[in-house]
């Protein structure tokens, strides 16, 4: 397969040689070059990938080519890139192409006649970035910064990116990188961005008229996306399996289909998540793996300098945890998907449930920011104006992401609208950055959300969603023997949440968004969470002397130790990965 992509249309010759100079460095090969009319496109791959012949295909009338698992109409691969350039016409974003028959985490190349393309999944999980000058875009964050040669810190896309796990707006970082907006393709020729969703990424979402027509519906939808995933990896596939819903959909969904997947599962032997997992794997005849990330990296050293570039390398820069990574995630990632197998994440699949956990009624933007992305001390921030400023770009992005005009961002959002936010901005942002590292080593996909399910579940009554029922009854009508396996939610999928789980659901959503910061201040007193001093230290130690947050956020005061080393990464890449 192919694991990264650039395209270049003229702009500045050095800074195209240092991007190929930076996906060298990130341990990438040249393996596809394409040159048109109006641009050249150049393919990476990791060198252990082998064959890239399924990720690019040539015509007389043009070429395609991917980075990620695709399918289109049933087809994969070359098969789906040679069905999209047959449907491609000369004119608009993407005419003719059937999004809804477009499924999987990619990005994508498509050049018919003298007119180009570049887009990605609907959702936006493999992440297209491009530079300052509309000239270079591109898969990698660090190739893309690289071609532009500045190393400027966009400091309120970091802050996000320090507190949350990535920015979550169409910035990066980087102050000479943006990223491609959710639902876009780029028309190379006029070098801009065309929305392929005019009136919204949801026009038409259906209407169900009663809770067993809505499960037969996704039902019905999810076997076909299985199906499309086990005709294209026979025997190929591999999952975690955890206590919990999505990982227990996706095996469902999997065994539904008569696919029997390679089976892993997180956690110390004692963890909550492990002996429910061997419990289900056993019970259906499946071989478990347990993987302790901890017990890994006890055994390996603190990484020093040159290893932790050596991560920045590895995750492109910046991942949702940082880069200090001893060694277990970089493992972990390489061999859920080693041999050609296609390793599924079931990432996503809250958008069957109530995620932010709000009451059935209407809310505003500002109000899911404070109900849900205030779980730090206000106090981390150093200018006085700091948390306004963070709450007014997040209050904006949601609006964005949910189809309001600028004048509309303080408006009431529909409850569509609120159950939107979760799979068109959290998963776009938050998910797409740990999708897109996923794919730099192998074939993965997060089948639970695409097109379709996203447009089905916003339109589910929140009734359905609470306290997990709707993906209860899903799980149970597609594989009723691990549906009928313990749970961690202290019921069995098959007879759906007990009172207990539904209370919970209920006295979660009851509290007032106003009331939500000072729960989690309470909580943050009464658990003294905040980065540990012996971290800050031995960051400290290795990147001496101001560093670049430290203006605008207090690092002593960051919520935990992965922002902490979040923050770290930031400052790393700045001194040591100079374009």
């Amino acid at each position: 397969m192919l694991n990264a992509l650039s395209v270049s249309l003229g702009g500045d010759a050095a800074g195209v040689l240092r991007a190929a100079r930076s996906m060298e460095l990130q341990g990438m090969a040249p393996a596809v070059r394409h040159a048109w009319s109006g641009g050249e496109l150049q393919a990476w791959s990791q060198p252990a990938q082998g064959d890239t012949a399924d990720c690019f295909v040539r015509t007389p009338d043009g070429a395609a080519c991917c980075v990620g698992p695709i399918w289109y109409r049933g087809a994969f691969g070359v098969d789906a890139l040679r069905r999209l350039l047959d449907e491609a016409g000369d004119g608009g974003p993407l005419p003719g192409i059937d999004e809804t028959k477009l499924r999987g985490n990619f990005a994508l190349f498509l050049q018919k006649g003298a007119r180009a393309w570049l887009l990605n999944d609907a959702l936006g999980f493999a992440r297209l970035y491009g530079s300052g000058d509309g000239c270079f875009h591109g898969t990698s964050w660090l190739a893309t910064r690289a071609y532009g040669g500045d190393a400027d810190v966009d400091e309120a896309a970091a802050i996000e990116y320090v507190l949350l796990g990535a920015p979550h707006s169409e910035r990066t970082v980087a102050r000479s990188v943006t990223k491609l907006a959710i639902g876009h393709s780029i028309d190379l020729g006029e070098r801009r961005a065309i929305s392929r969703f005019p009136v919204g990424i949801w026009s038409g979402a259906p209407a169900f008229g009663s809770f067993d027509a809505a499960v037969s519906a996704l039902e019905a939808h999810l076997r076909t996306v299985f199906a499309e995933i086990v005709s294209a990896f026979p025997g190929r596939t591999s999952a975690a399996l955890s206590g919990g819903f999505d990982s227990r959909l996706i095996v469902a969904g999997l065994l539904a289909q008569g696919e029997r997947p390679t089976l892993f599962v997180y956690g110390k032997p004692d963890s909550e998540d492990v002996p429910i997992a061997v419990e289900v794997a056993r019970a259906e005849g499946i071989p478990i793996r347990t993987v302790d990330k901890d017990a890994v990296n006890r055994e390996l050293p603190e990484a020093g300098l040159e290893e932790l570039v050596r991560c920045a390398l590895f995750f492109d820069g910046l991942s949702n945890d940082g880069i200090d990574d001893r060694g277990a995630d970089r493992e972990t990632r390489i061999a859920q998907s080693a041999g050609g197998m296609l390793a599924l994440n079931g990432g996503g699949g809250e958008i069957f449930r109530n995620f932010f956990h709000l009451p059935d009624r209407r809310f505003r933007a500002r109000d899911i920011v404070k109900a849900f992305y205030r779980g730090f001390d206000p106090t981390v921030f150093r200018r006085r104006d700091g948390l306004a400023a963070y709450e007014a770009e997040m209050t904006a992005s949601i609006g964005r992401s949910v189809g309001l005009g600028a004048g509309e961002i303080g408006s009431l959002l529909a409850r569509e609208q609120t159950e939107l936010v979760y799979p068109l901005f959290r998963c776009h942002h938050w998910m797409g950055l740990n999708n897109s590292i996923a794919l730099r080593r192998g074939q993965f996909s997060t089948p639970l959300v695409d097109l379709q399910t996203v447009r089905s579940a916003c339109m589910l009554p929140l009734a359905w969603k609470n306290a997990g029922l709707f993906e209860s009854r899903l799980i149970t009508s597609l594989h009723r023997g691990i549906a009928s396996r313990p749970s961690a939610y202290g019921f069995r999928f098959s007879d759906g949440p007990n009172l207990h789980a539904r209370w919970v659901e209920w006295s979660t959503g009851v509290r007032p968004v106003f009331a939500r910061p000072l729960i989690n201040a309470a909580r943050r007193k009464l658990r003294d969470v905040r980065a540990s001093e012996p971290l800050i230290a031995r960051y400290r130690s290795l990147l001496p002397g101001e560093w670049r947050l430290d203006g605008v956020l207090d690092l002593a005061r960051l919520p935990d130790d992965a922002a902490l080393a979040r923050a770290m990464s930031v400052e790393l890449v700045s001194r040591e990965l100079k374009p």
